[in-house]
């Protein structure tokens, strides 16, 4: 993992436990975006450097950073890790080959090519947009998606270098 230099500051966003996860969907071709635990102010200009999540199936993966774009009718990719295939059930963790820079305000996001991969607890009040149309780029429009109490274990790391005082 990579390595933490004094004074930064590191966080994460997503869920604190990702195993908490009891159900998987099998729809193929799962886009969803996290609204609940958003990144916060204060990851702007930041970047996120990992991610992990809870794999109950062995399939591909994908993380996606996005912002809201176009009076927030459309979703912007500022970012996506490469598409992964877990190491094992269970908590995966992987660092990106390149960070991926923030800029206010981001939303962390999945995509899941084929049958699930990443489950789901059923949560009031929890709020994850979700959609099975086809991922498109760089904008995907917000208009085919559905509102679910769905809060996958998935949670993404970032840092900010500290302010320069000189």
């Amino acid at each position: 993992m990579t390595q933490v230099l004094q004074g930064w500051h590191v966080d994460t966003v997503g869920v604190v436990n990702i195993t908490e996860a009891d159900t998987i969907n099998t729809d193929r071709g799962l886009l969803a975006v996290e609204t609940t635990r958003v990144f916060p102010l204060e990851a702007n200009g930041g970047e996120v450097f990992a991610w992990e999540f809870n794999a109950l199936e062995l399939n591909p993966v994908k993380m996606l950073i996005l912002r809201p774009v176009r009076g927030e009718d459309s979703f912007e990719i500022i970012g996506e890790s490469p598409m992964v295939i877990p190491r094992h059930k269970g908590a995966n963790r992987f660092e990106l080959p390149e960070p991926i820079p923030l800029q206010f305000p981001c939303l962390l996001s999945f995509y899941m090519p084929e049958e699930g991969t990443i489950g789901f607890r059923k949560v009031q009040d929890w709020k994850m947009l979700i959609t099975t149309a086809p991922l498109q780029r760089p904008f995907i429009s917000r208009a085919p998606f559905s509102m679910y109490g769905w809060r996958y274990g998935i949670r993404a790391f970032w840092r900010k270098k500290p302010e320069s005082t000189e």
